[in-house]
């Protein structure tokens, strides 16, 4: 049985999401913004935080505009994936990690009104991120080495079987 590569992409999707949202709520629960729970002493640590705009606090005062400007982006990858009928080999995961993120972060926005943060890469002194992020991080990039190898994982479909009166006219 060949499976639907449109219910995998929604699968996976609400999967990336569901455990974005469940990393959140971990974080939440165990975290405080006052302190930071260092994992790697000076390297990496968990720091809880709220962010109200988008990477690196861009459009804090906008959350309306962005978070409408999120959905759109959102629904349009949503329903460019799948208008999809092949995939690249890698592609569809990758789609799946970058919307699954994406709904990850807009979910928080629509319901919080804010994006819960919490990986802090302190050693380069990078901003505070989130699961979601990181799946689109990877997404992204994993979606850019598919495009750049160019391997097609299904082939293109091969024409209709001759019908039975014309193999019976041409044996």
């Amino acid at each position: 049985m060949k499976q639907n590569p449109k219910w995998i992409l929604l699968c996976l999707t609400l999967g990336f999401a569901l455990l974005d949202q469940a990393s959140k709520w971990a974080a939440k629960l165990c975290l405080s913004p006052i302190h930071s729970l260092p994992v790697i002493p000076n390297v990496f640590h968990l720091s809880l935080a709220y962010n109200t705009g988008a990477a690196f606090s861009m459009f804090h005062n906008q959350p309306q505009l962005l978070t409408g400007f999120t959905s759109l982006l959102f629904l349009a990858l949503l329903a460019y994936g799948l208008s999809k009928r092949q995939f690249y080999k890698g592609e569809l995961l990758a789609m799946a990690l970058i919307l699954g993120g994406a709904l990850g972060n807009l979910l928080d926005r629509i319901f919080l009104g804010h994006v819960t943060d919490f990986l802090d890469l302190i050693a380069i002194r990078y901003p505070i991120f989130n699961v979601a992020d990181s799946f689109i991080f990877c997404g992204v990039i994993l979606l850019a080495y598919t495009h750049l190898k160019g391997q097609p994982e299904a082939q293109t479909p091969e024409p209709p079987l001759a019908s039975a009166h014309e193999s019976r006219q041409n044996p």
